[in-house]
């Protein structure tokens, strides 16, 4: 959220930018910042930055909260990453996900020799004489995800994989969920594609997001990305204060004047603030403002 039109006639200095949250999305506003000579002032609640792209440390290990593949079609996004850390910092990795049914798994995406031995060949065949009944007899609504997906998949495929994994995962009716935000989940891919791709792969593809078979991947964790981002932050004049939550955005005019927050201690501080830059969640800044 910005809070305040740039002045015109305002210099770099002159602007007292604070930024709630030290993840992705905090961290990144601050680093572009810098490239117009702006520090920032960055309030973050947890002790470590990153959000929920953070890797979290014990014992000498490192643990991801979360999985976070880099992969992207935007090339800004692609640029801004190599900007933050050096190439040799990423490393190529395989990509393995798989789906757990009936006792076996299942390769995701979907390989035929893989699919065909552990459903079975009868139950293959079944899934694909669905599939070739749902392009004869397609769903009429398609607005719902249901819908969306058994045009895909079929409705043996729908009823195995999708339904109650969905349904789990969102605690919703399937065909209550709109198609155009749950299709995100599974963009461009259906049974057709999926299997032409077994049988014909390319090589980490990347028409197809679901598809993709290779992703880069910071090599000590996604976390490594926002602790370097936060040491050139740093190193350029900004100044991050940890364990620290922000109670209050005073605002006056349509414009955020001043922020505050309370430390681990107890004590409170307030920011002045031309701008704010907020990456809580919603229903707390409602609360604070």
């Amino acid at each position: 959220m910005s809070d305040a039109a740039a002045d015109t006639t305002s210099t770099p200095s002159q602007e007292e930018v604070v930024v709630i949250g030290a993840g992705p999305a905090g961290l990144t506003a601050a680093f572009q910042f810098h490239k117009h000579g702006i520090a920032s002032t960055i309030i973050e609640a947890d002790d470590m930055v990153g959000g929920i792209s953070r890797t979290a440390q014990r014992d000498g290990w490192r643990f991801d909260i979360g999985g976070h593949r880099f992969f992207t079609k935007v090339q800004p996004v692609e640029d801004l990453w190599h900007e933050i850390l050096p190439d040799e910092d990423f490393l190529m990795r395989p990509r393995k996900s798989r789906i757990f049914y009936n006792g076996k798994y299942f390769d995701y995406p979907l390989k035929a020799t893989n699919a065909l031995k552990n459903l079975g060949l009868i139950e293959a065949f079944l899934c694909v004489c669905s599939y070739a009944w749902a392009q004869v007899r397609p769903p009429k609504d398609q607005t719902n995800y249901e819908g969306w997906l058994v045009a895909r998949f079929g409705w043996r495929l729908y009823r195995t994989f999708f339904k109650t994994y969905t349904e789990k995962l969102w605690g919703l009716p399937v065909n209550k969920m709109p198609a155009d935000w749950a299709a995100q989940r599974v963009k461009g891919l259906s049974l057709g594609n999926a299997i032409v791709n077994a049988l014909m792969p390319k090589r980490n593809q990347k028409d197809i997001t679901s598809l993709i078979e290779e992703f880069q991947y910071p090599k000590y964790g996604p976390g490594m990305m926002w602790e370097v981002c936060t040491q050139k932050v740093v190193d350029q004049g900004s100044t991050i204060t940890m364990e620290t939550k922000v109670t209050k955005v005073a605002h006056a005019d349509g414009k955020a004047t001043e922020v505050t927050a309370t430390h681990k201690d107890g004590t409170t501080t307030t920011y002045p603030a031309t701008h704010v830059i907020s990456s809580m969640p919603i229903s707390q800044l409602l609360e604070a403002m």
